[in-house]
């Protein structure tokens, strides 16, 4: 939420680009009370302002088993155009932070793809076709965020220098950009 507010402040002049960064690699899977243990540290970015929507684990729906899955679906929602990717991660973000489901199965990634827009069948088949190279990409983009000191999300790499980890206010992006863009004009 903060950073769509700070690309819409910012125009052309900052460039959000969203990348991977793997949380749980392989799977892994946790039962539904420690998932929901662990959900309850999902209180204290919820009580920050602007943003997003947070609500403990509190359905039966089992945890995701591992973040490749919507990972590589957001890749392949993104061959559908940039405006289908943001919507595409709308509802992911929405879909597992606020309604509790399991994004790490294709049956709930494709109803979520058709949510924003998306064809479910051309997205299932567009994520068959393409899941060598998106997993590829995903893991490319895991080790590029590691390489720049990324060690969990959220976190923001501002021109591939400076390092912001964590959820920050707007007040801060605005303060590193500000800095960014000086620097530049010198």
């Amino acid at each position: 939420m903060r950073l769509e507010k700070i690309a819409a402040e910012y125009g052309d002049a900052v460039e959000v680009a969203w990348k991977s960064f793997l949380l749980r690699p392989s799977p892994h899977p946790r039962s539904l009370e420690e998932h929901r243990e662990y959900t309850r540290n999902w209180l204290r970015p919820a009580e920050q302002p602007e943003s997003g929507r947070f609500t403990v684990w509190a359905t039966e729906n089992p945890p995701p088993t591992h973040s490749v899955p919507a990972l590589m679906a957001g890749k392949a929602a993104a061959t559908f155009g940039e405006e289908a990717f943001h919507r595409f991660h709308l509802e992911v973000m929405q879909a597992y932070f606020d309604e509790n489901r399991t994004i790490s199965d294709l049956d709930v990634l494709a109803d979520i793809a058709e949510r924003a827009g998306i064809s479910a069948g051309e997205f299932r088949q567009r994520l068959d076709d393409g899941r060598q190279a998106f997993e590829d990409e995903v893991f490319a983009e895991h080790a590029e965020a590691i390489s720049l000191g990324v060690t969990g999300i959220p976190s923001v790499v501002v021109d591939d220098a400076i390092l912001i980890p964590g959820a920050v206010s707007t007040d801060v992006y605005r303060r590193v950009i500000r800095d960014r863009m000086e620097l530049r004009e010198q």
